[in-house]
Parts: structure tokens; C-alpha cells; sequence
């Protein structure tokens, strides 16, 4: 079995062997680090296939760490948490992290979730969608890319870069909340969780000023892409 390195940064020694034991025995390699420094000296050049981001140091030292990952790399990345409730998903998943994950569940879920984030994010895995051509940009299932009409990349996380295609599979159509959260956090959407919403702001951004229309908002119904202008102007 081909082993997957994971990068795991935990101040809880024993926690820390715990989970490299534990991975060790389900195909993976796994690094320890007991402080995040020694990761991230490392990261641009030499990133794992997954971060696993421990809050023993408390959660606003986790959600640091975090952003300074974000600023170099957009290596999937996993957040073990002793506060996962729903405000605090909402908190890590806006800093960058795919997932937040209670430290208290059992092992085997916390794998089932770790290879859920890897396949989202693979990279050479053939898929039978081509890529999809849009007034220049092009969207890259097989390497997860968005390219600009330019060929340069616009750099999305995991989360970004599945809403972006939830909503180029349905142009013209829109998506309701409940779509997006199924398709991209795996969970039904609630009420007053602004994650989805978020993170459409997120994408619209990262798409840039020109392309403000392109993700429009369909008033109580949800969002659905008009598809990317030539110009910038308005998509009708």
C-alpha cells in the first residue's frame, strides 16, 4: 500500500504517538511535531499530503498556526479540537482548515474523515469530467485547478475549489445552502450557520473584481454561477 505522509502538530506527546501509531498501522506515515515551528520551517518545500493541527495549545494558538499555513501552502488541513461546536466550525473553517474535528471521537471515524479530505483534494486520481472552458478561465478536475484566461492559477482551498465546481456543474441552475453544505462540508446545512455564505464571499474574492457577477445571489432560492465575463461587465 502506497503510504501517505501526514504532518501532525500536537503539544500532547502522548496524544501525538497515539495518532502516529494509530495511522502508522492504516497506511500512513505520519511526522510528529510538538511545536508548529518545526513544521512550517519545512512546508514550502517540503509539505505533507495532510496537516493534522492539534489545539493543546489552546484554540486561538491552533487558528494562528493555521493562517500561517494558509500563508505559504494550501495543503489539506484538519483541525482536532476539544471545542467543536458549531461556532467554532464556523471560526476554523473561515481561517482555511477543511475540517474540524472533536479530539474525543474514536480513531477509526477520525481516519474515515481524514481519507474523506484526501479524496477531495487528490491530485491524479482520472476523473470522466474534462476540463470545463468558460470564456477563457478553465476549471481542472483532475488537478483541482482553476486557470485564468492568462494560464495563471487561481489559488482556491479544498472548500473553494468544490464550491467552484458544485456551481459550474449546475450553470444556470441555482444551488440552495443545503446543496452547497452536502456537496461541500458533507452535512446538512442549519439555519444560522454563516459557513456557506462565507465562504461564497471567500470565493467571490478570490476570483476577483472583474468577475464580482459571476457567483449570483438568487434571492430565496441560493446562488448559481452566470458563468465568467470577457470584459467584466454584469452576466446577465
Amino acid at each position: 500500500m502506497t503510504q501517505l505522509g501526514l504532518g501532525i502538530v500536537e503539544p500532547d506527546t502522548v496524544f501525538g504517538r497515539q495518532l502516529v501509531g494509530f495511522f502508522g498501522e492504516h497506511g500512513f506515515t505520519a511526522e510528529l511535531h510538538g511545536e508548529a515551528s518545526l513544521l512550517l520551517d519545512h512546508l514550502p518545500s517540503r509539505p505533507p499530503r495532510m496537516v493534522v493541527l492539534g489545539d493543546g495549545g489552546g484554540m486561538g494558538n491552533a487558528l494562528q498556526v493555521l493562517r500561517r499555513i494558509r500563508e505559504v501552502s494550501l495543503v489539506p488541513c484538519v483541525l482536532l479540537s476539544g471545542k467543536a461546536d458549531d461556532v467554532s466550525e464556523i471560526v476554523v473553517l473561515e481561517a482555511g482548515a477543511d475540517d474540524l474535528i472533536d479530539r474525543a471521537v474514536p480513531l477509526r471515524a477520525l481516519l474515515a474523515r481524514i481519507r474523506a479530505v484526501l479524496r477531495r483534494a487528490e491530485w491524479g486520481v482520472v476523473e470522466a469530467v474534462p476540463a470545463v472552458a468558460v470564456n477563457g478561465w478553465r476549471l481542472v478536475p483532475l488537478r483541482r485547478q482553476l486557470l485564468r484566461p492568462d494560464g495563471s492559477e487561481c489559488l482556491l482551498t479544498t472548500a473553494e475549489f468544490d464550491l467552484m465546481r458544485l456551481l459550474v456543474d449546475a450553470q444556470g441552475r441555482a444551488l440552495t445552502r443545503d446543496d452547497i453544505a452536502l456537496g461541500v462540508f458533507r452535512r446538512p446545512f442549519r439555519a444560522e450557520d454563516r459557513t456557506v455564505d462565507n465562504l461564497v464571499l471567500r470565493l467571490r474574492r478570490k476570483l476577483g473584481p472583474k468577475q464580482q457577477y459571476s457567483i449570483k445571489t438568487v434571492r430565496g432560492a441560493g446562488y448559481m454561477f452566470a458563468g465568467f465575463s470577457e470584459s467584466g461587465r454584469r452576466v446577465a
